[in-house]
Formats: C-alpha cells, sequence, structure tokens
C-alpha cells in the first residue's frame, strides 16, 4: 500500500518536483505511523490485562 502511495505522488502533476511528492509522501506516512504505533501500544496494553482474549479482537 505504502508503494502504491508513493507511486501515485510520483506520477500526479500536482507537485511541482519528485522532492515535493516525497515530501508529501513523508509527511502523510508519519501521520499514519504515528496512528498505527498508538493502536499497538493500546492492544499491548490490553493483552496484559488477566481477563484478555484474542477473541475480542475477532469482534
Amino acid at each position: 500500500m505504502d508503494a502504491l502511495i508513493l507511486s501515485e505522488k510520483l506520477t500526479h502533476e500536482s507537485y511541482e518536483s519528485l522532492e515535493a511528492a516525497i515530501k508529501s509522501y513523508e509527511e502523510e506516512m508519519l501521520i499514519y505511523a504515528r496512528e498505527a504505533q498508538m493502536a499497538s501500544e493500546r492492544n499491548e496494553i490490553d493483552m496484559r490485562k488477566s481477563d484478555f482474549s484474542f477473541q475480542q479482537l475477532i469482534r
């Protein structure tokens, strides 16, 4: 998915240069990575609870 997003940015005519397209991609990925890291942290905390079950994640 990351490669698709990057390729779309690199080929889109709205960016003045390749550097601008790459910068836009990096900014978008920083937001995505931050959100994914926070979700992972929440999951790790939940898995430490004594009543945790992987069945909760399926629902």
